[in-house]
């Protein structure tokens, strides 16, 4: 029996606990964030019409009391960190000028997510110990259909929304992961070090952000002109983007000790396991090209990048990772330690091998859907990647709305130049874009 086959969605009525634990994916957050690596990242909503604050303070206090297991805070035990319910409504502030800013995440009474209002735009910022985008984004989607409801708007279908008065399940704090977790299954390979953006790192705070706009129509009639899927393209775009800069360098540093281009691309489990869990479930992919081997041409990548995600996104496959992950934090050894030294532990192979894994980061958080009502208020949605470690320096994100594909691309290095690549790659493939930010310039 397949891992997916025979299982029921547990839909029981949820009792609420004094506290929850950390979920796998979740455990890695406290001992690596920081004041620059915050582990935040933000979903936005541009609505067509300018937000009222008196409806969105509403709404937040309906939508949040529906999803108390956001209400929450960091503790400290003996072996292992959990969250604390708080029963304290999140945030309402102005929209900051620099995204996903690290929170106060050892406070008693303030949940770890929080609202940004500014003009049309409303967004939520969540810390990964909560949530990932999947989560995330059923709760912005629920806040937008409460606020918009408060607003006189009629709203006649709610299919795909999480509405105030539905019930609270356990399925929706259960941790995928150790629900899933199946024993001896065989780890994957082993990976070598990829190579790293060479650029210096801006001065703080570092993080830059370049906002674009691409296209849908015509990037889909690109895709399936060389039958590849959206996310396949975009992510071959990136690795040709990557291989032009190394190559650049090349002619600067004689010898590259590494030349592995290696793109980490999440997949959300919950599209390929029964679980209805808001709490983080997605695991990653990653695919790769070695230019010790030689120069590759922008088809060759697309070949390559469409047949390994295609293998890597195998349930089977991504299992393996799934396992490994759990199993070592069912080891009696890691369970007895103490939380100081499994911190000290996960920081240390965090560095040694999370940080020199990947090259880069494209997160897609797909097509929203949402009911006819609803879309006709609303402009775009746009996703802002959590801030990047000092390896990778560049992430980026795309999140699609009607015929509209939003690009953020999360920059902590001195030049976009990367970006510059990418960008351009693009609009000479015959796709439109459009950079959004106010006079952004692109520069070496």
């Amino acid at each position: 029996m397949g891992i997916n086959e025979g299982t029921e969605v547990d839909a029981r009525p949820v009792k609420e606990p004094g506290w929850l634990k950390l979920d796998n994916a979740a455990k890695l957050f406290p001992a690596i964030m920081s004041g620059e690596l915050t582990s935040v990242f933000r979903i936005t909503v541009c609505l067509k019409k300018p937000v009222k604050f008196s409806d969105i303070q509403k709404a937040v206090e309906i939508t949040s009391g529906r999803f108390p297991y956001f209400s929450v805070s960091l503790g400290s035990g003996l072996f292992w960190h959990y969250l604390e319910y708080n029963h304290k409504l999140p945030r309402i502030q102005t929209e900051e000028k620099i995204p996903c800013t690290a929170f106060a995440a050892r406070r008693k009474d303030e949940p770890l997510y929080r609202i940004l209002v500014k003009e049309n735009r409303i967004s939520v910022e969540f810390m990964h110990i909560l949530t990932d985008g999947g989560g995330a984004f059923e709760y912005l989607k629920s806040l937008l259909y409460s606020y918009f409801k408060l607003n006189g708007s009629i709203i006649h279908s709610s299919e795909g929304i999480i509405i105030p008065e539905s019930p609270i399940t356990d399925g929706e704090i259960e941790d995928g992961y150790q629900r899933f977790f199946r024993k001896k299954i065989p780890p994957p390979g082993k990976l070598t070090k990829a190579w790293h953006l060479p650029y210096t790192l801006n001065e703080k705070p570092r993080l830059k952000i370049i906002r674009s706009e691409i296209a849908l129509d015509k990037l889909l009639e690109i895709a399936r002109k060389n039958n590849v899927s959206v996310t396949e393209y975009l992510v071959s775009v990136y690795i040709y983007s990557l291989q032009k800069i190394y190559l650049e360098e090349k002619e600067n540093v004689k010898k590259q000790k590494r030349g592995v281009l290696r793109i980490e691309v999440p997949v959300n489990l919950r599209k390929k396991l029964p679980s209805i869990t808001m709490r983080n479930f997605s695991l990653f992919v990653l695919p790769e090209i070695d230019l010790r081997l030689g120069v590759y041409s922008f088809e060759e990548i697309l070949m390559i990048v469409k047949f390994q995600l295609q293998t890597g996104a195998d349930l089977k496959q991504l299992t393996r990772f799934l396992s490994q992950n759990v199993g070592h934090e069912k080891s009696p050894l890691v369970r007895f330690l103490p939380l100081f030294i499994k911190t000290l532990a996960i920081s240390a192979v965090y560095r040694r091998l999370g940080s020199n894994q990947c090259s880069g980061i494209l997160t897609n958080l797909g097509a929203v859907k949402l009911p006819e009502e609803m879309a006709e208020l609303i402009e775009s949605f746009e996703l802002v990647p959590t801030p990047p470690n000092t390896h990778v320096k560049i992430t980026g994100a795309m999140v699609t709305f009607g015929n509209k594909l939003s690009l953020v691309f999360g920059n902590i290095s001195a030049s976009t130049r990367f970006e510059m690549h990418y960008l351009k790659h693009l609009t000479e493939s015959g796709i439109p874009v459009k950079i959004l930010n106010n006079k952004k310039r692109l520069s070496e």
